[in-house]
């Protein structure tokens, strides 16, 4: 028995004007869910913690800051700051409703800071 050696050729795929549009417009939709998406981005939505926002702590003052997360909190993030003020972390007071931060500068300080959980 002799066997017979065949070579197939690729036939080239034909492109259907169709198929592309199709493709273009789901696309189109992915970006514009993309860019709808990132406008709606915020700290709040996207990070296990709180927002307190506009908190003035005076020059050598201790001030206790409420969260709500029922634990205590691994980080706080200073977000925003007004002021030309040293702010350092009384970890000893942190619990589960408050965390207390100090001003060691010489100006009163207002901050926006993230409170966040692990």
């Amino acid at each position: 028995m002799a066997q017979s050696t065949q070579t197939l050729k690729a036939q080239p795929r034909k492109v259907i004007t169709d198929d592309i549009e199709e493709i273009k417009s789901r696309l189109n939709d992915l970006i514009d869910a993309f860019i709808f998406q990132s406008s709606s981005i915020s700290i709040e939505s996207n990070f296990n913690g709180y927002v307190a926002k506009d908190v003035e702590i005076a020059p050598g003052e201790s001030l206790n800051i409420q969260h709500f997360l029922g634990v205590i909190p691994k980080w706080r993030v200073i977000l925003k700051q007004v002021g030309n003020g040293v702010i350092t972390d009384v970890n000893e007071k942190w619990n589960t409703k408050f965390i207390c931060l100090k001003n060691n500068g010489s100006e009163k300080v207002t901050i926006s800071i993230l409170i966040a959980r692990e």
